[in-house]
């Protein structure tokens, strides 16, 4: 009986460890990328996508091993009974698994459920255009900002005709406000949002800013253009795309959601 009691309390200590590790392990990944010690490709793609799952399986592993053992031992040596904290540490590992593959299985199901596009616009016939400026912050690895270029890789078929098709929310933003209000109004949302604003124009009524994410520091551009109407008010358009990779899992259109959103409050619209 011993033996399985040392086993018991190696398990448990390996299950207390995983259920500690796991976590600190994503959230590595992600603040160290933004931070830039290493590459969102090393972060994203090694530690989380590739590393992370054997983590969370090895949690849920350690976490039943360290469980069996401690019901096996409290029925056959009742005098030897573990703590309170070995049975939370064994449930822990197990949960924290768990709710790290689950979370997982989510986020691949959602990227199968819509398309792989990083480009979003208001206006689809027409998008904004980015200054060459900020065209060359982006970098030369960047995703091209070319709009007429670009389709779906997964069918082919235009990019338009997916964003209608998988966002129809997203369209032009009319106001009644004028043109210059809308403008100024656009500029305050942008900034309270958390937005870098990098150009802005009062003359051209457009402005462009970049949004980074929190975790692995994902940075999207984005650019804004007020156009008035003749018989009075304004439309608002705003694009936003991704630097890097494929997919962003509709972070663009969530975003230019929300800023349509705040936008239509801050000018008292329907």
């Amino acid at each position: 009986m011993g033996i399985l009691l040392t086993i018991r309390t190696f398990a448990v200590w390996l299950a207390a460890l995983a259920a500690i590790i796991a976590p600190l392990w994503f959230a590595a990944a992600g603040l160290g990328s933004r931070i830039g010690l290493w590459d969102w490709r090393f972060g994203l793609g090694t530690m989380t996508r590739e590393i992370g799952p054997n983590l969370l399986f090895a949690a849920v592993g350690l976490g039943a091993l360290a469980l069996v053992l401690l019901i096996a031992t409290a029925i056959l040596v009742k005098e030897r009974r573990a703590g309170v904290g070995a049975w939370v540490a064994s449930v822990a590992a197990i949960a924290v698994g768990a709710a790290g593959l689950w979370y997982a299985a989510s986020v691949a199901a959602r990227a199968a459920d819509i398309p792989p596009i990083h480009d979003i616009s208001t206006d689809t016939a027409s998008p904004p255009q980015f200054t060459a400026s900020l065209i060359t912050r982006r970098g030369a690895d960047a995703n091209s900002v070319d709009y007429e270029s670009k389709t779906d890789p997964r069918s082919g078929r235009p990019l338009p005709e997916v964003q209608a098709e998988a966002y129809p929310d997203i369209a032009p933003i009319a106001v009644t406000a004028e043109p210059l209000e809308a403008y100024q109004a656009a500029l305050r949302v942008a900034r309270e949002l958390g937005w870098t604003v990098s150009t802005e124009s009062e003359r051209e009524l457009m402005f462009e800013a970049t949004a980074t994410t929190f975790w692995y520091g994902f940075r999207d551009d984005i650019v804004v253009r007020i156009t008035a109407l003749t018989d009075g008010g304004a439309v608002v358009d705003a694009r936003s795309v991704s630097r890097v990779g494929v997919s962003d899992l509709g972070a663009n259109a969530a975003r230019l959601r929300t800023f349509s959103a705040r936008l239509r409050d801050r000018l008292d619209e329907d």
